[in-house]
Formats: structure tokens, sequence, C-alpha cells
């Protein structure tokens, strides 16, 4: 069996993520890349009964590597972003209220308004233009790659949020400022969002990733 303690840490963090609410049922995903190979999580498995066999492996041409189960119906949303981001290393696609709530909204994007989301996300949320129906993984698929950019978070129209990471720690991470952003914006609507400004998104950002904790004090 392929890559046994990546597929132990994807349960635990499936099972961390159900006791938070951020998934529901059978709805939200996670993924692990290792090389030329995703880890992804099985379809219409609940969290509970999962086991490490059950993770399914793909290459990043979509090709099935290991696994009796089929993939979750949404592995074309992470093999498209391990496909233009080389550098995450884990995606999470969770179902989380208010990150859902601003996905029903007339929103473009969710304003970068704080620290946590210049530094972990680089930056505002972006939303995926148009509601692409279930059936429709590969569209599903293009529209996340597209929206993501560098960003380290999105949310899929009439859907949910998408949030990256170098490895599943960091996807975690990112999952929960995500939805925390969320409610941010949603208490904050009713006054007028200032954002932080785009060069200190971007200085920030970079410190977070490449000096933070190694600057001499």
């Amino acid at each position: 069996m392929l890559y046994p303690e990546d597929r132990r840490q994807m349960i635990e963090i499936c099972l961390r993520l159900q006791a938070m609410d951020f998934f529901l049922g059978t709805w939200g995903n996670v993924s692990v890349r290792r090389g030329n190979h995703i880890l992804l999580t099985p379809s219409k498995v609940c969290y509970d009964t999962m086991t490490p066999e059950d993770i399914v492996v793909i290459d990043l041409e979509g090709n099935k590597v290991e696994g009796d189960r089929n993939p979750t119906s949404e592995k074309e949303v992470h093999r498209q972003i391990y496909c233009v981001r080389d550098d995450v290393g884990s995606v999470i696609h969770a179902h989380t209220p208010y990150a859902m709530a601003m996905s029903a909204g007339d929103i473009q994007e969710i304003p970068c308004m704080v620290e946590e989301m210049s530094q972990l996300l680089g930056g505002g949320i972006p939303v995926t233009q148009e509601y692409v129906p279930a059936a429709q993984h590969a569209r599903l698929g293009e529209a996340a790659a597209k929206a993501i950019g560098q960003h380290n978070g999105l949310i899929l129209r009439n859907h949910g949020p998408v949030a990256a990471g170098r490895d599943l720690q960091g996807a975690l991470l990112a999952c929960r400022v995500l939805e925390k952003s969320c409610q941010i914006y949603a208490a904050a609507r009713a006054e007028q969002v200032q954002p932080i400004p785009e060069e200190a998104i971007q200085s920030e950002h970079y410190r977070y990733f490449y000096t933070y904790g190694m600057e001499k004090t």
C-alpha cells in the first residue's frame, strides 16, 4: 500500500473537520500530493468508518494508481489545482456555513481585511463566476484552478470553500482562516470594509512563509 502514513493523517484530518462541523455527512474531501501522485478520500464513505485502504491514489493525469473505491467525485478540483500550483501539497474542500453563505451572495471576492488573510491566504478569497452543476466535474475543476491564482483559498459559487497548503496542516489552517474570514465579512458588511493595501498583502504573505520566526529581534 502506497503512502500509509499520509493515509492515516488524512483520516485524522477528516475526523477533526467533522468534529468542527466543517464536514457534514460525506460532504467534504481531502487530498495530499506526493510527486506525480495524488491521494484522495473516497466517494460516499463515512469518515467514522474510513480506513487507510479506502484512500484512492491517482496520478496528475487523473488515472487511478491504487485503490478499490472511486475517488471523491470532486477529484478534478484537487487535481487541477495541483496542475497549476507546484507549491501546493494538500487541498481541502469543505462545506462550512459562512463560506457557503458567501458562495450564494452577489460577491466576486471576500476582500483581504485582516492579517491572517494576507499572511496565510495571500490576500482576498476569490469566488468562482458561475454555478457549476454537480455532475460537471471537469468544469468545476477548471473553475477552481482558474480562480485560485496564487491564493490559498477560494469559494466555489453556490457550493463551498476550497483551501490549499504546503501540507495537510497548512491546508487545515487555511480552511479555518477562510471560514473565519467569511464570518468576519458577514459581520462587517453592514459597515464599510477597509481592505489591507495590496503592497502590504504581498510583503506579509512572503514574510509568513519565508522569514516569519527567523527574524532577529
